[in-house]
């Protein structure tokens, strides 16, 4: 049986693991007291997070002279959000490149590479974050300081070779065009050469990392307001940090579909050992904060995506 295959049940036996060690009982229990006004006031950000995704994007997409409708983004954006979110890792997101294309009729290399300087700036500022609240919290939880350093100096070392023509070409040369077949290395050379057709500066990527901060904090914001339905004594700062944490694991350790299991694992260890918060509780939390801003959006964007399908 293929390995990659076993990887979203390992995932769905991690998440059935995690509900039945803290108890069905005491999980249901715990929603329970969550008022229903928390989830809409916990929803309210996500529009926030929605408007500067799409304000990222427009800026990418003119540095590489895209032209996109703000409607446009708002689709691709929720139908990315689906597909991502029903599969391992997250790697059916990577089908709006394909949306990219259609919409804005470019090639697919230019869209493929307006898509990775989207997703790799975004996970070099949540990584940076998350390295920061696993220096905090490094005498409760030393483990994960040196897995999300390694990741972060991975993600930001392999963004900026490539993002000059200069390195990426090395690597290309030396690592990827002698494993290609002699038939087919015309047609890859002229791919790579597409790769760097109209491809931001360096610098121009400091502008979306900024926006990629205050999309981190919004998100964790989300989730805060299911700590506050607890009465939890957690400082905000405190929690995003930790949320953040969370929700890098997933790209650490991709075995689940749309993170659950990875997820609510680290955040219920770390809410657990640092702030000794009832395990159902932190749970809990983690579940209520995967509804407001990613189950929602996933079936808003689920909808969207039958419609689309078609036209595709």
């Amino acid at each position: 049986m293929d390995f990659k295959k076993l990887l979203p049940i390992i995932g769905i036996l991690l998440f059935v693991y995690i509900l039945i060690d803290t108890g069905i009982y005491k999980i249901a229990n715990a929603f329970s007291l969550i008022p229903i006004q928390f989830f809409i006031l916990g929803f309210i950000p996500y529009f926030l997070v929605l408007l500067l995704t799409i304000v990222k994007w427009q800026y990418l997409s003119k540095k590489q002279q895209m032209a996109f409708t703000n409607l446009q983004l708002v689709k691709i954006s929720l139908i990315s959000r689906f597909y991502g979110n029903v599969t391992p890792g997250g790697f059916g997101g990577y089908i709006r490149i394909f949306y990219l294309r259609k919409f804005s009729k470019a090639s697919i290399e230019k869209c493929l590479v307006n898509m990775l300087i989207d997703v790799t700036t975004g996970s070099i500022i949540g990584f940076s974050i998350a390295l920061i609240g696993s220096i905090v919290l490094i005498e409760a939880v030393p483990g994960f300081f040196p897995v999300i350093l390694l990741f972060l100096i991975f993600y930001a070392t392999t963004f900026v070779i490539f993002m000059k023509k200069s390195g990426g070409k090395k690597i290309y040369k030396y690592f990827i065009r002698r494993l290609i077949p002699k038939k087919f290395k015309d047609r890859t050379d002229k791919s790579f050469e597409s790769l760097y057709e109209d491809i931001p500066r360096l610098r121009d990527t400091i502008f979306p990392m900024l926006i990629e901060i205050i999309i981190w904090t919004a998100i964790g914001a989300q989730v805060y307001f299911f700590a506050l339905a607890f009465s939890l004594n957690i400082p905000i700062h405190m929690f995003i940090l930790i949320h953040t944490i969370s929700v890098v694991s997933v790209v650490i350790l991709p075995i689940s579909i749309g993170g659950l299991g990875v997820r609510e694992g680290a955040f219920v260890f770390i809410l657990h050992n640092f702030y000794g918060v009832e395990k159902e509780i932190a749970l809990v939390i983690s579940l209520s904060g995967y509804i407001v801003k990613m189950l929602i959006p996933t079936v808003l964007g689920m909808i969207i995506a039958i419609k689309e399908r078609k036209n595709l």
